[in-house]
């Protein structure tokens, strides 16, 4: 069992000034705005390495999509009720009728993902791996894909069994290089041989 447990005491009323401002914030060009413990975080856009992470990722999964009738995509805000949190995913799965009945929204339940995948960067590793797990726990989102690229020469966790009070029930951390077995509904090897650690600077 996983557990992480930041602070997330906020008031309701609070909760709702914060998100009428995340709705109303432009943010600068090439970051993007989330709701992390009450405040609005900015991250820079991804490296080149983070992005050919995403591509490969993408590339492996994205063929599940018209089989399942899934939708694999990136930069839609995903709410957490239970925290008031909005996190933006690297790359998020959701069954199609999510994207394509109700209205025009730039947020999804957390509820409704079968997958929220984080790629570390040196801006973000810290909340990937402590405030991202303990609010996907308990948004109750089936499967959390942690790739880490600041974790000595990078490492793929993958979360499962989420308990909706912050605790993970299994999962299974597995080195750059080796594949990585994302369970059902997806079923499949991940190849993680093409992904490359974030480079140390040394003194």
């Amino acid at each position: 069992m996983v557990a992480a447990e930041p602070d997330t005491g906020i008031s309701q009323a609070d909760r709702s000034r914060l998100w009428k401002t995340w709705e109303d914030f432009d943010a600068p060009p090439g970051f993007r705005a989330e709701i992390i413990e009450g405040d609005i975080i900015l991250s820079p856009s991804p490296t080149s390495k983070h992005s050919l992470i995403f591509a490969d990722l993408n590339r492996q999964i994205g063929p599940l999509g018209s089989e399942q009738d899934w939708y694999f995509t990136a930069e839609i805000g995903v709410r957490v009720e239970h925290t008031g949190e909005v996190f933006i995913p690297d790359l998020v799965a959701v069954p199609a009728v999510v994207l394509t009945e109700g209205e025009e929204t730039s947020v999804i339940d957390s509820q409704d993902l079968l997958l929220a995948v984080e790629i570390t960067s040196d801006s973000t590793y810290k909340r990937d791996r402590k405030t991202k797990l303990w609010s996907y726990s308990y948004g109750l989102v089936p499967i959390y894909l942690l790739v880490d690229r600041h974790d000595r020469n990078g490492t793929v966790t993958v979360y499962s069994k989420p308990d909706g009070k912050g605790n993970y029930l299994h999962h299974d951390p597995v080195a750059f290089g080796k594949p990585v077995q994302l369970p059902e509904p997806f079923g499949i090897d991940i190849d993680t041989s093409r992904f490359q650690a974030k480079k140390q600077n040394r003194s």
